[in-house]
């Protein structure tokens, strides 16, 4: 995912338990023990392994090399039947096994893949095609170096489920009984459907539950359906604000069911409702409805303003499920793995409202988004939780059934519970909104690190991993990233030399910063960086604050040029690359045009031009034309322009931010607060594998790169969120009661959690540029540790590392290597504190100054350097000072 590098695809496949063996099949199956000797020598063609050797635990599997692999002898499987693989290993590394199959020889795309974790056995089952005579399997497992024990790869036969067929759609009639009110959500029933309730937003309805539920199990490897419209329903209001029912229906083998459920009025906009299913015998379940939400039947209709999935849909008036943004199997997100979901909530919107549905237990249950509806033929949208889950290998994705039936023991109930909310809104964001007031934000992931290991450790990545050569600086470890000069190398280093506790560190961050200084040039001490986030802290440090300042004058002269006449930034193919905007519906997308928009606008305010700040605030008016939508379309060096990203979340709240900032008008604050909410779908707020990485990772795209590889649905890019954390950082100032800083707080602590540790000489205290949930790995390019460096200095409560704060009624924007804290301004004079984190003096740069002005630090009248061509003054401090700026 970083910056033009394209990566090989990995499919994800559940690490589960040791699970129950199948049923007795008179198929005969190939197995191979590898506890025995006599299995592990037919298998050999070692490749990156220094040796294969048997125990009594399994074949130890000694690994040198970065592409391992084994193969074995040829076996006779069924013809037409498809399999489970079960393999059963524990590895010192963790990572990606893939076990190839063939007759000929292994082929890209004739094989399974499946995530290994470190240090534990676990048993892997994963879906295999129908084989046949003669077939031979190669095994490549994770890592490259150290072992693997392999016990045993062995088959079961796999049902494969018919594709279910739906009754023709008969459309609820209105409910005419209303049963509870929750602020502008009603609930209305029906005695005649009474699992049809129907939904009313401030008087409007918006949605009603399926009339006709059935419920799927498997007997005697056949798919039996109890269809429970021909139920008897007993219905209990059970007293004000609250509505229950159960229906009790007998299935054809004999098993009496009982499916119950309540609603009852919870906080405003939402009717809090549990359902309860039992059984009397034991059943294998492959489908099971918990709740079900028909959004826009019989009102809005299949059209909606837009719709959302956390995690995997983010739509406008489009379908879900397309390949818009993805290409394949993929693209079916109808019922996606649950760890891909980034909190369980789905929302429709249409016609000046929305209606959602969040649920409890996303692990345990699966989630069914079909926008608009395909699956049941009605006349609006799908939203529902399911039983089983949907995690592999019990479901495979998209499907409706799930591939691994669940048994439901007698008289042991499933039950779930979930929220119906519902009110006025233009987007979806109200329903993101309601779904943190309703479930709470997580608590931050708990890195690890102190503060002086978090030093130790960005020291370590500095100094000791490969990210540097000598006095140059890769943006990250991975082929065709070249060392390069990076000032923002020698602010780091120079910031940590201040904290470490080791003397010797300390001396050796000092000279590695001087060395970094020496191979970059004083005027571009503005632009040399490798980080991800880009501040003008350099010149403020070091000097050259004069020739920074022309320098962002010509970089925000540049920008102004890549507008075309009409305003708008369009998206402009590669001569030589794929057309990323060949499924869009514009030339142009939000995320493309607001990072040209915030980078203009940061240029303005260093320099001080104001030509360039009165454009940048022009273009940022512009902005306007896409109040209101999905953020899309700011990384297509290698993504479609169409695919919603947290990018353009990031860069609209920067510039909105910004614009705040300079000219303290309103509404640009209040588009900032709602492209940082249209970033929060990309947030993990649950933790998706219950391990210790997964709250507050973040989802880079909802799509995949050109459109194929690597999909990025359930995978964190964290540098993608760290973009987005530090624009929180400057909302939350203008905000502080609002969620932003404990956002930022929580991405920051996902991202140190990310990072590698001392374990690994090469990439210690460097970012990976994805991770994987369901194995626990990192893995990809390792980036550099300035792009998680800026935000954990204000996440360990030091401050920020680069300040600006802006005075509207003068024209003044002050700029620091430190917090600039308690602002005051009045007709003739501004006043401002300097907290600078520089051990030694520094400097501070104070642009749009008219006149010759008098100076005072800390009440005593100082000498500056005014500059009166490009109305600019420059204060050497130390520490903190208080400082005055008059006329």
């Amino acid at each position: 995912m970083n910056l033009f590098t394209p990566f090989s695809c990995l499919i994800l496949l559940a690490i589960t338990p040791a699970l129950p063996a199948a049923p007795a099949s008179t198929v005969l199956l190939p197995e191979f023990d590898f506890t025995k000797a006599g299995t592990a020598r037919e298998w050999g063609q070692l490749h990156d392994i220094e040796a294969l050797k048997p125990s009594a635990e399994g074949l130890q599997i000694l690994i040198n090399g970065p592409d391992p692999y084994f193969s074995g002898p040829a076996r006779d499987y069924p013809a037409n039947t498809p399999l489970w693989l079960i393999a059963r290993l524990r590895s010192d590394q963790a990572g990606m096994a893939e076990v190839f199959y063939f007759r000929e020889g292994p082929k890209a795309g004739q094989s399974v893949q499946f995530q290994v974790p470190a240090g534990r056995w676990v048993e892997a089952r994963v879906p295999m095609p129908a084989l046949g005579a003669g077939h031979r399997l190669r095994f490549d497992p994770p890592g490259n170096s150290g072992r693997v024990l392999l016990a045993s790869l062995r088959f079961e036969k796999r049902l494969v489920l018919p594709v279910p067929t739906w009754p023709d759609w008969n459309p609820p009639q209105p409910a005419a009984q209303r049963a509870l009110a929750s602020g502008e959500l009603e609930l209305f029933f029906s005695q005649t459907a009474p699992f049809a309730v129907e939904l009313r937003a401030s008087g409007q309805s918006v949605a009603f539950g399926h009339p006709r539920l059935r419920i799927a199990y498997v007997m005697r490897e056949e798919v039996h359906w109890l269809d429970l419209s021909g139920a008897v329903v007993g219905m209990d209001p059970a007293g004000p604000g609250m509505l229950s029912m159960t229906a009790r229906r007998r299935d054809q083998d004999g098993a009496e069911w009982t499916y119950r459920q309540t609603f009852r009025a919870g906080a405003p906009g939402a009717v809090v409702t549990e359902t309860t299913v039992q059984v009397d015998q034991d059943r294998a379940v492959v489908f099971l409805p918990m709740h079900t939400l028909l959004a826009g039947e019989g009102s809005f209709g299949s059209h909606k303003g837009q719709g959302l999935l956390a995690g995997l849909e983010y739509l406008e008036d489009e379908p879900s499920s397309s390949e818009t943004d993805i290409i394949g199997p993929e693209a079916n997100r109808r019922v996606p793995a649950s760890h891909k979901i980034t909190f369980p909530l789905m929302a429709i919107q249409a016609a000046g409202r929305y209606v959602g549905l969040i649920w409890e237990d996303a692990r345990r249950f699966s989630a069914l988004f079909d926008s608009p509806d395909r699956t049941f033929g009605s006349r609006g949208h799908v939203m529902s939780v399911l039983f089983p889950g949907a995690d592999a290998p019990s479901r495979q994705e998209g499907s409706l059934l799930s591939d691994a039936p669940q048994t439901i023991k007698a008289n042991q109930p499933i039950v779930s519970r979930a929220w119906f909310i519902g009110g006025a809104g233009t987007t979806v964001v109200p329903a993101v909104q309601q779904y943190v007031q309703l479930r709470g934000w997580p608590s931050l992931p708990d890195t690890g690190l102190s503060f002086s290991e978090y030093v130790a450790l960005a020291t370590q990545g500095w100094l000791s991993s490969k990210c540097r050569e000598t006095n140059r600086y890769r943006h990250a470890v991975w082929p065709g990233f070249q060392a390069q000069p990076a000032a923002d190398a020698a602010v780091f280093e120079t910031w940590l030399a201040g904290r470490a506790e080791n003397p010797a560190q300390s001396e050796a961050l000092r000279a590695a910063a001087a060395g970094a200084l020496s191979v970059v040039e004083p005027r571009q001490f503005y632009h040399s960086a490798v980080g991800h986030i880009r501040s003008p802290v350099a010149p403020l440090v070091f000097g050259e604050v004069l020739a920074a300042v022309k320098a962002a004058r010509q970089v925000g002269l540049s920008q102004l040029e890549r507008f075309s006449p009409d305003g708008s930034i369009p998206y402009r193919r590669s001569p030589n690359g794929p057309d990323y905007g060949k499924t869009h519906f514009a030339s142009d997308a939000n995320g493309l045009t607001a990072q040209v928009v915030a980078t203009l606008l940061e240029a303005g305010a260093f320099s001080g031009d104001r030509e360039e700040i009165a454009q940048g605030i022009a273009r940022l008016r512009a902005l306007a034309k896409f109040r209101g939508s999905v953020p899309r379309g700011a990384q297509t060096w290698e993504i479609p322009l169409h695919t919603p990203d947290i990018l353009a979340s990031a860069h609209l709240v920067r510039a909105y931010a910004l614009g705040y900032e300079l000219t303290g008008e309103k509404e640009f604050l209040d588009q900032a607060i709602y492209w940082a909410w249209t970033g929060l779908p990309f947030v993990y707020l649950v933790n998706p594998t219950g391990q210790p990485v997964g709250p507050y990772s973040t989802i880079p795209v909802l799509g995949a790169t050109s459109w194929k590889a690597p999909v990025w649905f359930g995978r964190p890019v964290q540098w993608c969120g760290m973009v987005y954390a530090d624009a929180l950082y400057w909302l939350a100032r203008q905000t502080p009661a609002g969620p932003w800083k404990k956002l930022a707080d929580g991405i920051t602590s996902a991202a140190l959690q990310h990072t590698w540790r001392a374990d690994d000489h090469q990439r210690v205290g460097l970012l990976p540029d994805f991770f994987e949930l369901p194995s626990q790995t990192r893995a990809g390019p390792a980036i550099n540790p300035a792009t998680v460096g800026s935000s954990a200095a204000r996440l360990y409560a030091q401050g920020p590392l680069y300040d600006r704060r802006a005075f509207p009624r003068s024209g003044m924007i002050v700029h620091a290597p430190g917090e600039v804290t308690d602002p005051a301004e009045e007709e003739q004079r501004v006043d401002f504190t300097v907290r600078g984190w520089p051990r030694e003096p520094y400097l501070v740069l104070v642009n749009g100054v008219t006149n010759a002005p008098v100076v005072k630090i800390d009440g005593r009248l100082t000498p500056a350097e005014f500059h009166p061509p490009e109305g600019c003054l420059i204060l050497k401090l130390s520490g903190t000072a208080r400082v005055q700026i008059g006329r």
